[in-house]
């Protein structure tokens, strides 16, 4: 029996990391501990992105600061950040904030405001309060 709470959703992939994906009133925060590899990416975005409620989420909030390596290429970088400006097409207000300061999460930033449509461009922060007061901001 699981221990998470009945709004989160845990999700260990090949027995080396844990993402837990946790839907809030007004967004989606995404956990990411152990090594973090392309299928704990790959799997855990099409969750949120294959959702009814992406179209009407204020934020969402990537915490990999659990993360212990994040073991992707720069051509999944690229794709992941491809899929999410697609599936997010039509919410433009939409804030995107990571935590942590690993390289592929600079990578992933800079892909996806590369790619992005939003108004707000993402952004990385040292701390979930400081995540949560950017991607809450105005709402």
């Amino acid at each position: 029996m699981s221990t998470l709470p009945a709004h989160v959703i845990g999700l260990m992939l090949k027995g080396r990391g844990l993402v837990e994906v946790e839907w809030e009133g007004s967004g989606v925060v995404r956990r990411l501990s152990g090594v973090v590899t392309i299928d704990d990416l790959d799997v855990s975005a099409a969750q949120i992105q294959g959702d009814e409620r992406i179209d009407r989420l204020r934020y969402g909030i990537h915490d990999f600061r659990d993360a212990i390596d994040i073991d992707v290429l720069d051509d999944d970088i690229e794709f992941m950040a491809m899929r999410a400006v697609v599936a997010l097409e039509r919410n433009v207000v939409i804030r995107i904030a990571f935590v942590g300061d690993h390289p592929v999460i600079h990578k992933l930033i800079e892909a996806f405001n590369r790619f992005g449509r939003g108004r707000v461009p993402c952004r990385r922060f040292d701390s979930m309060a400081a995540a949560r007061c950017f991607a809450t901001l105005n709402f």
